[in-house]
């Protein structure tokens, strides 16, 4: 009969016999063989089957010949052959200990998973940014013009450019190898018997060639043709549905006397999301010709939206940029002495989406928010990775208990600490993986579509990113390290005589564990603090006063100059209207910013053009002073301000204050309560308040009874119907104006609500790996309080105490810095914002509290249920 351990000693003595390796690898090579062994006669082999098979991973080497050896030349080989085996079985053992504690593998795999899943969602958040504009074939040769002018006595980039500047730089430089001058104007596009209000985007030729647009339908060139109009992917769908609309007719009216039929001659593939600039319709820019016949491209004092440039070689720019002191001069001799140039600058498209937030008057999409909510998202992850890090350390911990005798066994048949370490962080290793796996698919099947839904756009992940695939091994071996090194050493560093004396109690003097799961706490309260403190600032700013009364207003864009005193009448008649006013500019729709002079310096300000009795229908409430009277003829030259007027001007009295707008002097007649032009994200900036022409209105606005609202806007639809046939209706309610506001301020709540209830559950987690641990190791000790007639009451006291404790002093840390973060983010995020009180900590503590309440009440319950019998036992 075989006998297999004679057979293995045999074969291992060869081994010793040549010493080419140590007790340890020696050791290891003796499980794993066992082991393999053991799988082998469960698969139906005979003893000799399995010991040939599973010694043959080592090579074709029989133990029995020692003279065999001598045909080993490389030990090299051998000895990586044995290493591989030995990390095989390792990962064997990991997952047989995953199978066989499936709630704490459930534990560890859960939390890391969400931890990994928010890294990688972090991930393709922060490609989406940075990868914004990189698709342009050209984006390293194309730059925005722009130009630096003095406000408020510092230097402001503006986006704007001087009408004949494109054409003069083309002319001049022959390392400009391309222009584009873009104008955006709105229309009214008629297909059929249908009206629309569009943005139509006016450009040059070369704007399809400098940014690299594919087309689905049609070709870039057209956009030659003075006569054609290229669409977005968008627009074709609205328009035509899914039919190629190459060919087709669309009417653009420009305004009451100028219209033009354009033909479809090409339709741009969807944009990527991560872009800077796009369109909906495009024209040729001489189309401004016809659109306005006064329009004059040779005129410094009028500006373009925009104009871009392309170069032969980026490294050209610094000299371009040198000699453009003539362009300056001829626009400084043309303009008011608020609008003088101090220098041109040059972005290049590369980094626009990066700078443009610090450039006013831009036609450009900025990441200003992306990138900031790219360091919060970091944050956030990092938290919850080591949070889940955390808990994995503390569940280790206790999964150990379970495994002294192993341990014991190893370390006395002579495994060296080292091979304790590597075999733990190569079990945490195989862990980890799984968890990898797990996470990546909750990052791509749940978080990144969950962020995107609320966010309504698509960050364009995909796993064919070659990044990805660096990233992914990267964060395994980070989150493998950090979550397993601590109970790696800690174990490894554990006596064989206190393992087998059965002495060793983890957890007992173990500070390190409670220090770890005390900052677990901490983060938690932080995390908790935020969700609540964003619930409550979201319902704060939606019930904060704009500073006039939104709540019954109805507003109405005035299609042409006619149109307000042909709508007043018929509105004035409809018993629901208290009253009507006419504006050029109007509160949360248009506002027209302007330089006022005083003797020391220049100030930028936000003017409104506005009617008579506009404060009135408004609800803007007067200070001081009194509102306009058109009947005065003198009132044109008064202005009203408001109460960040004076306060920025340092004015003690301002009525009567004269100001210089314009070559034109000013005097101040009222003094108006602050109200928001902007959602609240924005500061109230310095405003006037000027009287407007009522052939210059843009806007009709109507006061109307509380909660008839809904009547009077059908009842104006009904009236534009009958006066403008043909051109959509375009009005709706005041306190819509920022509807998208409230929207994103919404997103931010569930944002921070989501984490929070993952950092609850990960700490729960970790409060559960250190409670049972201390349940497990006292065991025997509450068997005995309970023998003796110890109660409920004495057990819970027994158990709680030491994470009361741990609870306050996290409370005690976690409170000041959960506000100061807090107070940070608000003040960082929002112009205004919740007041953070005691109150927001308060809800954070009792939220915490409760939940370890109820992880302490399950290991009570499991306790007061035990029977100490068995608990005698255990030792």
């Amino acid at each position: 009969m075989f006998d297999i351990d004679k057979a293995i000693k045999t074969w291992l003595r060869s081994f010793r016999k040549h010493r080419a390796f140590d007790d340890g690898t020696i050791l290891e090579m003796e499980l794993h063989i066992r082991d393999h062994i053991d799988d082998l006669e469960a698969r139906g082999y005979n003893k000799k089957e399995a010991f040939d098979l599973a010694v043959s991973e080592f090579g074709e080497i029989s133990p029995m010949a020692d003279e065999e050896f001598s045909n080993i030349k490389s030990r090299t080989t051998l000895k990586s052959l044995i290493q591989a085996a030995m990390f095989k079985n390792y990962s064997k053992v990991a997952i047989r200990n995953l199978m066989r504690n499936p709630l704490n593998s459930f534990i560890n795999l859960f939390g890391l998973s969400v931890g990994i899943g928010l890294v990688i969602f972090v991930y393709a958040y922060i490609q989406f940014v940075y990868k914004t504009d990189q698709f342009h074939e050209n984006k390293d040769k194309v730059y925005l013009v722009t130009f630096f002018s003095d406000r408020d006595g510092s230097l402001q980039q503006f986006g704007k450019s001087p009408e004949p500047l494109a054409e003069m730089l083309k002319n001049d430089f022959t390392n400009i190898e391309k222009v584009s001058r873009i104008e955006d104007r709105n229309v009214i596009l008629k297909l059929e018997d249908n009206v629309f209000h569009e943005t139509v985007r006016f450009t040059d030729s070369d704007f399809l060639e400098m940014l690299t647009f594919p087309m689905k339908w049609g070709t870039s060139s057209s956009l030659n043709d003075i006569n054609s109009i290229i669409l977005s992917e968008n627009m074709s769908i609205k328009y035509f549905g899914g039919d190629n609309p190459i060919g087709r007719d669309i009417k653009l009216k420009f305004d009451e006397t100028t219209s033009k039929v354009f033909k479809v001659s090409g339709v741009a593939k969807k944009f990527p999301e991560s872009r800077t600039i796009s369109f909906n319709f495009l024209v040729n820019i001489e189309n401004l010709r016809n659109s306005s016949p006064e329009y004059d491209f040779q005129d410094w004092n009028e500006t373009l939206d925009a104009t871009l440039i392309q170069v032969d070689d980026p490294s050209n720019i610094s000299s371009i940029q040198q000699r453009m002191e003539k362009y300056k001069h001829f626009h400084n001799s043309a303009v008011n002495e608020e609008w003088v140039i101090a220098s041109f600058g040059f972005e290049p498209l590369t980094t626009l989406h990066l700078n443009s937030h610090n450039i006013r008057d831009r036609i450009v999409r900025g990441s200003k928010s992306n990138i900031e909510a790219s360091y919060f998202l970091s944050f956030i992850a990092g938290a919850m990775l080591l949070l889940a890090c955390l808990n994995y350390v503390n569940i280790a911990i206790v999964s150990a208990t379970r495994r002294l005798k192993e341990i014991g066994v190893r370390k006395t048949v002579g495994a060296s600490r080292k091979v304790v370490i590597v075999q733990f962080l190569t079990e945490n290793i195989v862990i980890t993986s799984f968890a990898l796996a797990f996470g990546v698919l909750l990052g791509a099947v749940l978080f990144i579509p969950w962020f995107e839904e609320i966010n309504g756009f698509n960050m364009g992940f995909t796993f064919i990113d070659p990044t990805l695939w660096i990233y992914l091994p990267a964060v395994l071996l980070f989150t493998a390290i950090l979550s397993g090194s601590y109970p790696a050493f800690y174990i490894s560093s554990l006596k064989i005589t206190g393992i087998l004396k059965g002495s060793v109690k983890f957890g007992s003097k173990n500070r390190l564990t409670k220090l770890l799961l005390g900052f677990q706490l901490i983060l938690a309260y932080i995390f908790i603090t935020a969700a609540v403190t964003f619930t409550l600032n979201t319902n704060y700013l939606s019930e904060r006063s704009w500073g006039y009364d939104n709540r019954q207003v109805l507003y109405i864009s005035i299609p042409d100059d006619s149109g307000f005193e042909k709508m007043k009448p018929l509105f004035e008649q409809n018993p629901n209207v208290l009253s009507v006013s006419g504006a050029k500019h109007h509160l949360g729709k248009n506002r027209l910013q302007i330089v006022i002079n005083k003797p020391d310096r220049q100030f930028e300000v936000d003017q409104f053009s506005v009617g008579d009795n506009y404060f009135e229908t408004m609800g803007i409430d007067l200070l001081k002073g009194r509102v306009f009277n058109e009947d005065f003829e003198s009132d044109k030259t008064k202005i009203i301000v408001n109460e960040t007027f004076v306060n920025k001007l340092s004015l003690t009295d301002p009525i009567d204050e004269l100001f210089k707008i314009d070559s034109v002097e000013y005097t101040i007649i009222g003094l108006a309560k602050d109200v928001h032009s902007d959602n609240f994200g924005e500061e109230v900036q310095p405003t006037i308040f000027k009287l407007a022409e009522k052939d210059n209105f843009n806007y009709l606005s109507m006061k109307v009874r509380p909660g008839s609202e809904k009547e009077t806007y059908e009842a104006a639809r009904a009236i534009w119907a009958q006066l403008y046939p043909e051109i959509p209706f375009d009005g709706g309610y005041q306190e819509d104006v920022w509807g998208n506001y409230y929207e994103r301020i919404d997103v931010h709540a569930h944002v921070w609500q989501v984490f929070a209830v993952l950092a609850i559950l990960l700490a729960s987690m970790g409060l559960y790996g250190l409670i049972t641990l201390n349940v497990t190791r006292r065991i025997k000790e509450f068997s005995i309080r309970k023998v003796l007639g110890a109660g409920i009451k004495s057990l819970t006291s027994n158990i709680s105490k030491q994470y009361v404790i741990l609870l306050s002093i996290a409370t005690v840390i976690g409170a000041p810095v959960s506000f100061y973060i807090m107070r940070f983010i608000l003040n960082f995020t929002y112009s205004y914002h919740l007041p953070m009180s005691i109150e927001i900590l308060g809800i954070a503590i009792t939220i915490l509290s409760l939940v370890l309440l109820l992880i302490i009440s399950t290991q009570i319950r499991k306790i007061n249920k035990s029977n100490p019998v068995n608990g005698l036992r255990i030792e």
